[in-house]
């Protein structure tokens, strides 16, 4: 019986445009009044995460920035937060600086923005004033802001390098063996680091002990290496059809791809049983 499904965002819930499709809200309240509980797991920072979710029209469990700041709703309690060590974020932060890397960090309330022809993409898709208001999020942009978040406490760093994909191999060779720190991905075009320990596993793990739910009743949907930690943890890994092959190689099972409606497939197959038809 799966009583609480956790779900990626990109490349998983939303399709290839980065839209939620009607399909996949029918099959999420569906579950939802069938009393499972339906969480987003994302990489994406906790604000962006929130704005998100509640322009989707949902209301559920978020766990962000990979694992490290959880909460029971869009902008509610707070469940859990996990921040990474100064000392290791100054000396990653150097190394980005060395090879005048673009990446972003994040704090709470705070966007560093370390090129000052970059913009992020949550910026682009709601806006500066938006942000602001209804997030309580403020982006700044060179190396004093990146710094000055740094030093407050991040969640992680999340390096791109405008499409260089052999840029991207040497940043990740000169980061891979600092004290305190994890390096994943979200795609191939990017490096997440994060504190140790903290991943979408610490995150569904720690969810589902805050709502009394063992992990084997846990389903855990994704695409992309920064997904095999809670695909591994759950009772069920469910990798999309256009999954990474190391995903879908080490999932329990495989649903459509994010064109096809497959997070709704999978609800509806593993977590309703639905004959709908939809499976």
């Amino acid at each position: 019986m799966i009583r609480l499904i956790s779900v990626d965002l990109d490349g998983t819930l939303l399709n290839p445009k980065g839209k939620v499709t009607i399909g996949n809200l029918e099959a999420i309240r569906a579950a939802q009044q069938a009393g499972v509980v339906f969480s987003v797991a994302t990489g994406r920072f906790y604000e962006n995460a929130c704005i998100g979710i509640k322009d989707m029209g949902l209301d559920c469990p978020v766990i962000s920035t990979n694992g490290g700041k959880i909460a029971a709703s869009p902008f509610g309690q707070v469940i859990a937060s996990h921040k990474m060590a100064v000392r290791s974020a100054v000396e990653v932060m150097q190394r980005l600086d060395d090879l005048e890397a673009a990446y972003y960090v994040f704090a709470d309330g705070l966007v560093g923005v370390r090129l000052p022809e970059d913009r992020h993409h949550s910026q682009i898709e709601f806006g500066d004033d938006r942000m602001l208001h209804e997030a309580k999020t403020r982006y700044f942009t060179g190396h004093a802001a990146c710094l000055d978040a740094v030093e407050r406490g991040i969640y992680k760093f999340y390096v791109h390098t405008f499409g260089d994909r052999a840029k991207l191999q040497h940043v990740r060779q000169a980061l891979q063996f600092i004290p305190d720190t994890v390096l994943t991905h979200s795609s191939e075009s990017n490096i997440e680091i994060m504190p140790p320990g903290v991943d979408k596993s610490s995150g569904i793990r720690e969810l589902a002990a805050y709502l009394s739910i063992p992990l084997s009743q846990v389903m855990a949907i994704g695409d992309q290496d920064n997904d095999l930690p809670m695909i591994l943890a759950a009772g069920l890994g469910v990798a999309m059809g256009n999954a990474s092959e190391d995903v879908k190689a080490k999932a329990d099972v495989i649903t459509s791809s994010n064109a096809e409606d497959g997070v709704a497939q999978a609800i509806y197959r593993y977590a309703l049983s639905s004959p709908s038809g939809q499976a």
